[in-house]
């Protein structure tokens, strides 16, 4: 199940996303990478595994670095 499957679950369930464990990751998320949820919610939606690994990896490299702003620049913050 993926995290937009999860959100609209429970958003149906009127389960406070924030209180569950998806939503606490997801603050952090939030919190860490200093973005906003809908930027979150189009990460999630058009990254691929590997970029979201990449997205989410703590010591990554310079080249690493440079993919997923990359990926940012392409995909996400789109003129």
């Amino acid at each position: 199940m993926t995290r937009l499957d999860r959100k609209k679950l429970f958003e149906k369930r009127d389960i406070n996303i924030k209180t569950s464990l998806f939503g606490l990751m997801d603050s952090v998320m939030i919190e860490v990478f200093r973005i906003t949820e809908s930027e979150l919610d189009k990460i999630c939606e058009l990254a691929t595994d590997d970029e979201l690994e990449l997205f989410t990896k703590e010591d990554r490299t310079i080249s690493e670095s440079r993919r997923v702003l990359e990926f940012l620049k392409k995909k996400i913050y789109v003129s």
